[in-house]
């Protein structure tokens, strides 16, 4: 049977959340998540490699009634997740990228500080010399301002993220920060180090709305511990706190935000990552997960291993942007020196920088595929044209746990 569709390049499969195991899909055509019927799964199965997809939907012809198979094919094909080739696909990402493009930016983190105690090898902030930009704490009034700037739909994108390149517990108000999001209505998130995390600071983030927690335990002691986060982590501390916070969020009930235990995927901790998953993964709270992060990037032990790469599809030009703790705005997450700079909140707003000339010009890049040599989008690993490339290895039965994704 000669086909006239494929399988969309522009999914990503996966696991939202170990307890349920549920795959799900993001889909960069739309935007979206999506959960799919169990023949919508094997028809996504049997297409995903175009040289064995004839072979395999014959296969599933012979299985299934043609009609149930015709009403998943057009289900499917109305969401964007089958299409008439990849020509039209690729035209039709550009084409919803430009329209989907708001007025004002939905913002994807706040640097609230770029001080940091740790010395992680795989960090840019931790590598020694690397950082070259200024360090310093966001200033409430700063603050304040971006929170009245921010897209109408902001809370509907994803939690504010108030961190980046820095350790966000050592800001002295960072309670208040997060309070002051949460009378807005506006969902947040931190990625801390757990032996920063005392009760006391754990319970005035809970106190203040905080909607999910990331705690990052990369070490089951303090020689993997140190080894990876440097010597100011401290696994004694870092268990205690944990353990505070997992009890009150049993108190707290219904009323606890989502936590996130993660262990980062290092040749330092392997030894360590299946008995992590075993402590942690199973503490019969429902707010509470635990899985092991793969790495983005090279592994101090491995200088020549990359682990195992995050596929993201970029839209960041086109949707979102990055504020760091001085007011600078920077495209994306990737921009750890603030090499690729839009425009400076302390003089303009944030919908000025957005339609600005920087902003402008980067989306212009974007659209033609084109950038010099030293560029922070040249050769990013997130691209669209590197994503689909790697369509063929995020095979669904590959998906693995992503309780953050986005």
């Amino acid at each position: 049977m000669a086909l006239s569709f494929v399988i969309s390049r522009y999914l990503r499969p996966f696991v939202k959340s170990a307890s349920t195991g549920q795959r799900v899909y993001d889909n960069g055509l739309f935007d979206r998540v999506e959960v799919l019927t169990p023949l919508q799964e094997a028809v996504v199965d049997a297409l995903w490699h175009d040289e064995q997809a004839e072979e395999r939907l014959a296969e599933l012809v012979r299985t299934t009634p043609r009609s149930d198979l015709h009403a998943a094919l057009s289900d499917l094909y109305d969401r964007g997740v089958v299409v008439e080739s990849h020509a039209a696909a690729d035209a039709l990402f550009q084409r919803m990228r430009a329209e989907r493009c708001p007025d004002v930016p939905f913002v994807d983190q706040i640097e609230l500080t770029n001080h940091c105690p740790m010395r992680c090898g795989f960090c840019p902030r931790g590598i020694p010399g690397r950082m070259q930009r200024p360090t310093g704490f966001m200033d409430r009034a700063l603050f304040q301002r971006l929170l009245s700037q921010l897209n109408p739909r902001q809370r509907e994108h994803r939690p504010l993220e108030l961190h980046h390149l820095g350790e966000s517990l050592l800001h002295p108000q960072l309670a208040q920060l997060v309070a002051l999001a949460s009378e807005q209505g506006l969902p947040t998130e931190l990625s801390v180090n757990p032996s920063l995390l005392s009760p006391a600071k754990m319970r005035q983030l809970l106190d203040a709305g905080i909607h999910r927690l990331v705690l990052s335990l990369d070490g089951l002691g303090d020689e993997t511990l140190v080894r990876i986060r440097g010597p100011a982590a401290r696994y004694a501390q870092a268990e205690a706190h944990i353990a505070a916070l997992l009890s009150e969020v049993a108190q707290r009930g219904d009323r606890a935000p989502q936590i996130v235990l993660q262990m980062i995927a290092l040749a330092a901790n392997q030894h360590e990552q299946q008995a992590f998953l075993a402590r942690f993964g199973q503490t019969g709270l429902p707010t509470v997960q635990a899985y092991i992060k793969p790495l983005d990037g090279p592994d101090p032990d491995r200088p020549t291993s990359h682990g195992e790469a995050l596929r993201y599809l970029c839209s960041y030009p086109f949707r979102s942007v990055v504020v760091l703790w001085d007011g600078r705005v920077v495209p994306c997450c990737r921009d750890d020196d603030a090499k690729q700079v839009l425009g400076d909140l302390r003089h303009a707003t944030l919908a000025e920088i957005w339609s600005g000339p920087a902003a402008r010009e980067l989306r212009r890049r974007h659209r033609a595929g084109q950038f010099p040599d030293g560029h922070l989008c040249h050769g990013c690993a997130w691209s669209p044209a590197s994503f689909t490339a790697s369509h063929a290895a995020r095979h669904p039965s590959r998906a693995s746990v992503a309780p953050l994704q986005w």
